[in-house]
């Protein structure tokens, strides 16, 4: 009789946590979209998230290894305390300022930092033992980055045995704190957890020649990088179209008024250094070189003169690696250099090597024979060994790109202390690291292609669809990964809709497990960071500065403020194209503004994915925003009736006109759709018709329409049909 009643109360228990489950589920599943305001205010979107994560109310990003979430919050009130159980360094004390200030800034309520303890939990503590003058030294690769946060109902509590471990947890912390908007609580979960990253190599490359980026926009992207656990900015600092950094022993690199001051570097290497964040410089040699040949064209593999490049592609300029002279130059130009960037670590590029000037030349190619170098492939080899040794002489570790093993014969490879940066395919990994090379992978993590988050998120160092792509004994030569913004289309104007939010999906790939892969957990944590910055005040400007640039680009000052909104319904639901699509146009230079409809977008819209998220059956929801995109086109009519038409045309540079009425015909596809399903009738092919047409038919034209829709304006997707696709996809045919 026991044993039947002790099933009958466990079955009841199961039970009824199964039903409390679902309810709880249901309500988390709700996304907060106000219809009557399709242009979706966020201003407090980061504390009013509903969300249907694996675990509610943990909105890090990127995740930590290891979480236990009890069911309980401290609440944060004014006065909240930062305690330091050390005397805290210089460098921790700064630390420990900024993330008082954000704390501030997110909650509104005054931050205190001090050593007094409080009896209450309105506090936290930060305690790291082993820290010291010492501990502030220049941060290493591989150094300690390891910390553990628990948040109780009397505090919380950071400790680590480093200052970059304080400095990541402290990333985390500010993270967890989320308000109520209905009572105003600010409060944080309940969690203990234990972090530490998968890769010791996280970067981001920041092409500052194509497009200068000036020390602002450096500042700025370190304080982003900082919170979201990035720990290496690459600087690309020279290339065919640009070199960026002062020279004084050779004052004809920098022959512009575009670039960084030695001072300037010195104060960047410092700025990120208290963030634990490493600047890694590039200097692109023998190919990409032209900037170097403009004022010492002796360097180069053919007579000159030689002017900045304004295009864009592989140019022909190639240093001329035969010229003692060549090393004697360089020779110099490190010893200047290598003093400015304290990093072990030095790029010198290697990629895309034209070879033209090389093979046309005799001396060259009579080189090449005496040498037994055999083809362009050793020559570069030559080049790269000679450079190798040069670095070592300052006492510097030489980078590259994967073209710096290409078709190399093992007497001409580099010391296999070099490290490769793979770009172009996972072959070009798996090839070093049989050989003995370390690499850094960057392949798949191109933002500026302009790909979906989703789309980096898929891509991992070691996996690919589940499958371990190298064995056990191999991963440890991955040191980890960077994302790429090449800067040929990006400007001080755009580049932070460029980085962000995508670039938050590549760092979680290199700090997570590989098993944090959910990418609705994803784009939840994502957009909500995204915001975050900007609440912050990191410097970002991208959210802010958004209708102001959309407003530009109406020249009727009159109109500017009601054609706003219909122009930013339009633009919400818009995507630019990456570089690969920009190229094939060939109406871009160094001398294009890139101030277009296409670079005012967001790299990826946040309302589509509000949209997509929506339940396949809210068709009331689904109605109303169909409906306000079928007369949206009707509400921006007199932007494109302006008898200043082609002067707007001019500055919008994309035919926005046909893109407002595409979007009204995605509406109306919307809206048939709807139609169609209300009925609800079966979904048989047999005696039933859409238009003369089978509903296969009719479902296959209008895939087929949908898609020439997204992508009928050149260099913009009309991210507005994925929304529509999906509930056609949700059409079911019964045969």
């Amino acid at each position: 009789m026991k044993i039947i009643f002790k099933i009958l109360f466990t079955l009841l228990i199961t039970g009824f946590v199964i039903v409390y489950y679902l309810l709880n589920k249901k309500q988390s599943s709700t996304l907060l979209i106000n219809i009557n305001n399709y242009h979706y205010e966020v201003d407090n979107y980061h504390f009013e998230y509903e969300n249907n994560s694996i675990l509610t109310n943990i909105n890090v990003i990127p995740f930590p290894q290891f979480i236990d979430k009890k069911n309980s919050v401290l609440i944060i009130s004014n006065g909240f305390r930062i305690i330091s159980k050390q005397n805290p360094t210089e460098d921790l004390q700064l630390a420990l300022r900024r993330y008082s200030k954000y704390i501030s800034l997110l909650i509104g309520i005054s931050v205190e930092i001090n050593q007094k303890f409080l009896s209450s939990g309105n506090k936290l503590i930060i305690d790291c033992p082993l820290i010291t003058s010492q501990n502030n030294t220049y941060p290493k690769l591989g150094e300690d980055e390891s910390y553990t946060l628990n948040i109780t109902k009397t505090g919380s509590y950071l400790y680590s045995l480093s200052l970059t471990g304080i400095i990541r947890g402290l990333s985390t912390f500010v993270q967890l704190i989320e308000r109520t908007t209905s009572s105003e609580r600010t409060y944080i979960p309940l969690v203990n957890i234990t972090d530490r990253p998968r890769f010791m190599w996280r970067g981001l490359l920041l092409d500052v020649s194509r497009h200068w980026m000036p020390v602002s926009v450096i500042e700025r992207t370190l304080n982003t990088m900082e919170l979201s656990k990035f720990n290496v900015l690459h600087l690309h600092l020279s290339d065919d179209q640009g070199f960026r950094v002062e020279s004084i022993e050779y004052n004809l690199l920098h022959d512009r008024k575009e670039f960084f001051t030695q001072k300037d570097i010195e104060y960047l290497v410092e700025y990120a250094r208290q963030r634990r964040i490493r600047i890694i410089p590039e200097f692109d040699m023998p190919g990409h070189a032209t900037s170097w040949l403009v004022g010492y064209p002796e360097l180069a593999s053919q007579p000159g003169p030689y002017q900045i490049a304004t295009k864009w592609g592989v140019m022909k300029a190639t240093m001329d690696p035969t010229k003692e002279n060549t090393y004697i130059f360089l020779d110099k130009f490190f010893k200047e250099m290598t003093k400015l960037f304290p990093d072990p670590y030095f790029h010198i590029g290697g990629d895309e090597v034209d070879g033209s000037q090389w093979t046309q030349s005799p001396t060259i190619q009579q080189f090449i024979n005496k040498h037994k170098l055999e083809n362009n492939h050793g020559l570069q080899a030559y080049f790269n060994k000679r450079i190798q040794k040069l670095l070592k002489k300052y006492g510097k570790i030489m980078v590259g790109w994967e073209e710096i093993l290409d078709e190399v014969h093992e007497n001409l490879m580099v010391d296999k202390d070099a490290i490769m940066q793979a770009w172009q395919h996972q072959q070009a990994t798996e090839n070093a690291i049989i050989k003995g090379y370390r690499v850094i992978v960057s392949n798949g993590y191109y933002l500026d292609h302009l790909l979906l988050s989703r789309n980096h998120y898929k891509v991992d160092p070691i996996f690919r669809n589940d499958v371990r792509l190298l064995h056990e004994q191999q991963q440890s030569h991955i040191l980890g990964g960077e994302a790429c913004i090449w800067s040929e289309y990006v400007t001080p104007n755009s580049i932070d809709s460029r980085i962000w939010p995508r670039a938050l999906a590549i760092v979680e790939r290199f700090w997570s497990p590989s098993s944090i892969k959910d990418e609705n957990f994803l784009y939840e944590r994502l957009f909500r960071l995204n915001h975050l910055f900007d609440k912050m005040q990191t410097g970002v400007t991208h959210i802010s500065s958004y209708k102001t640039q959309l407003q530009n680009l109406i020249l009727d000052p009159k109109k500017k403020i009601y054609l706003l909104h219909p122009l930013a319904i339009l633009a919400d639901v818009s995507e630019p194209c990456g570089q690969p699509e920009r190229s094939r146009t060939f109406k871009y230079s160094t001398n294009t503004s890139l101030t277009t409809f296409a670079d005012v977008l967001q790299s990826e819209s946040e309302v589509i994915w509000k949209l997509e998220k929506l339940p396949i059956n809210d068709e009331s929801s689904y109605r109303n925003i169909f409906q306000t995109w079928s007369i949206n086109h009707l509400r921006l009519k007199e932007l494109f009736d302006s008898v200043e038409k082609t002067k707007n045309q001019e500055i919008w540079g994309q035919n926005i006109e046909q893109l407002s009425v595409n979007l009204a015909h995605i509406g109306q596809i919307g809206l048939r759709i709807l139609d169609y399903n209300s009925k609800k009738i079966l979904h048989r092919d047999k005696n039933n018709t859409m238009n003369s047409w089978t509903l296969s038919h009719w479902i296959s034209h209008h895939k087929e329409l949908l898609r020439q829709l997204e992508y009928q304006i050149t260099e913009v997707r009309l991210a507005a049909v994925r929304p529509v696709l999906r509930l056609l996809n949700s059409i079911k045919i019964i045969p």
